[in-house]
């Protein structure tokens, strides 16, 4: 059973970790608001009081969906980038982990960026805290590149990570696989090499 008094981890019982996919997909195409335990409970092929045992709420549900996406988004990518000392290659390992994680995993990883309002306020700040750290360890990464780049002003480190973060973040509302000539790996080394291109000076590839 999943215990709400912590954090929920991808160490969970493998039926609330498909609770959470599922409900995150519903979440996704309605809303947060306009889902119900009902629509949570039918996709989920369980009673309502069936749903409960895994949940509390459905506000507990949504905190656990992005400590889902958090722990997915810390195992990936934050922990791989803290191994690598350079800094072009850690943030190229970072960019393709996390866009790699946008397309495997689109549903979570959109509820934890479009439905945080849904949060009360305590979870509100645990979430945002750890994506901050996240952004932090972005940003430092970089810093340092660029500081090796020397890349011209007045282009700042805030608005450089700003801009990455919001590329990966919206590869999801125009790349569909299904229909897309490129393939998923193709298309994340296209977007890695366009955001470190746009690190390096005079617009060269920072690799």
């Amino acid at each position: 059973m999943a215990n709400f008094a912590k954090p929920p981890t991808l160490n969970d019982d493998q039926r609330a970790v498909d609770i959470y996919r599922k409900a995150a997909v519903i979440i996704r195409a309605k809303g947060f608001g306009a889902t119900s335990m009902g629509d949570i409970a039918e996709a989920v092929d369980l009673t309502k009081g069936g749903l409960y045992y895994y949940i509390k709420g459905k506000k507990a549900l949504l905190y656990a969906i992005m400590n889902f996406a958090l722990e997915l988004l810390e195992t990936r990518v934050l922990h791989v980038g803290a191994e690598i000392s350079d800094p072009s290659e850690r943030l190229a390992q970072m960019l393709a982990g996390h866009l790699r994680l946008m397309l495997d995993e689109p549903a979570a990883m959109i509820v934890l960026n479009d439905e945080l309002d849904g949060l009360n306020p305590q979870h509100l700040e645990r979430v945002l805290s750890r994506r901050r750290r996240y952004s932090e360890v972005l940003e430092t990464t970089v810093t340092e590149l660029m500081d090796i780049e020397r890349t011209p002003d007045p282009i700042s480190a805030e608005v450089a990570t700003g801009s990455l973060l919001s590329m990966i973040e919206g590869v999801v509302r125009w790349y569909d696989p299904k229909v897309s000539k490129l393939g998923t790996e193709e298309v994340i080394a296209q977007m890695v090499q366009l955001g470190l291109r746009g690190l390096g000076p005079d617009g060269r590839s920072a690799s």
